[in-house]
């Protein structure tokens, strides 16, 4: 990598003036905007200096920003070593590395061994059994893929007829296709509507599931958020695909007794089926986003797991006897979903049903969780 001593001063003032949870993207954009000297090759060297270090988890966590940033390029490609060793000498430190350095497979060994610990991405406890892998070191090399689903395809029951298509980088998109990870689709696959059945999204955001769902062509479908900018989004989007649905605002964090959608006020046994994708630490998508791998708070899943079980509390009554109930997250944590789920089966009267941990690291994509429940 050549000018990377001028870049690597660069990519440390970035991370040092970043402050979590602003997107680290975001700040990014920021800091190149205030700055005009960079160009297009800069900007691209200096954010690659800064994910590569973000990507090493909690790896680097323990150490000086500058010495962590400095062992993680070690993941980088350098024409000459001397770049590399001259960086080093600068900060004061002793690490070397010799010729020929960057045409073996030593990175990961010197990395373990100058970090004093094995790589890794997550706290161990936290992760579900399923999802242990994800702190394998060799998904240092692991990049989830960007996807998006066609949505003239009206069969979407399984993968390989989802109009599931991987995006290619700045790729202009037709007015039919909407981005969606993998995941989501096929989780989507997972959750039947037939004909007739009145569908609630309870925490719906921007729609995309219920987009996805509702491209069967089949059900009626009610969407909800405790965010009105959000909501309009979701019109907007089913608008463009000329899908219909009701829209509505509610915040199941408190007690409702009944959800106006339009004009029309909905209560208990309405819904035949109920789709609580619930607010998480969204930790099955770090990959994507690796400023969460030391900056998140993990004392916050309590909190999480607090409002995750309300929502689904608020929720329960308004779907009818023997209706479905689908709890989504796009966590890979117990606390999050094992935890919760444990907590519906004893303190509900729902059953529980099938169980899906989607593996993101082997599809490249984001992981995700769902278990269903019968009412």
């Amino acid at each position: 990598m050549r000018y990377y001593r001028s870049r690597f001063s660069s990519a440390l003032q970035l991370l040092e003036r970043y402050e979590y949870p602003e997107p680290f993207h975001i700040a990014a954009k920021n800091f190149f905007k205030e700055s005009k000297k960079f160009g297009s090759k800069d900007r691209k060297s200096i954010s690659e200096i800064c994910y590569t270090y973000m990507r090493m988890g909690l790896t680097l966590g323990h150490m000086p920003i500058n010495e962590g940033l400095l062992i993680s390029g070690l993941l980088l490609h350098f024409d000459d070593e001397s770049y590399w060793n001259d960086q080093s000498k600068e900060l004061g430190l002793t690490y070397t590395i010799e010729p020929g350095f960057f045409e073996s497979d030593n990175a990961f060994d010197a990395i373990e061994k100058w970090a004093g610990k094995e790589i890794s991405f997550y706290p161990p406890e936290h992760l579900m059994e399923q999802f242990s892998h994800y702190n394998d070191a060799a998904n240092l090399k692991y990049r989830p893929k960007n996807w998006a689903k066609e949505h003239t395809d009206k069969e979407p029951r399984n993968l390989g007829a989802i109009g599931c298509r991987e995006l290619a980088v700045n790729q202009g998109l037709e007015d039919t296709v909407q981005v969606q990870d993998l995941s989501s689709q096929y989780i989507c696959t997972q959750i039947p509507v037939a004909e007739g059945d009145k569908v609630w999204d309870v925490c719906s955001g921007s729609g995309g599931k219920s987009l996805n769902l509702a491209s069967g062509g089949e059900g009626q479908f009610y969407l909800s958020d405790m965010r009105p900018a959000t909501i309009e989004n979701a019109k907007s989007r089913f608008r463009a695909m000329h899908y219909e649905a009701s829209f509505g605002i509610a915040d199941l964090t408190k007690e409702v007794n009944s959800v106006k959608f339009g004009g029309e006020s909905i209560g208990d046994s309405y819904f035949d089926t109920i789709v609580a994708d619930v607010p998480c630490s969204g930790s099955g998508t770090w990959f994507r986003t690796p400023e969460h791998f030391t900056r998140f708070d993990y004392a916050s899943l309590a909190k999480y797991a607090d409002k995750q079980k309300v929502i689904v509390k608020n929720a329960t009554s308004f779907l009818k006897k023997g209706g479905k109930f689908y709890y989504i997250t796009c966590s890979i944590f117990k606390e999050e979903n094992e935890e919760v789920r444990d907590w519906i089966v004893a303190n509900t009267d729902l059953k529980m049903g099938e169980e899906i941990a989607f593996d993101g690291i082997r599809q490249k994509a984001d992981g995700m969780y769902m278990v269903q429940f019968t009412g």
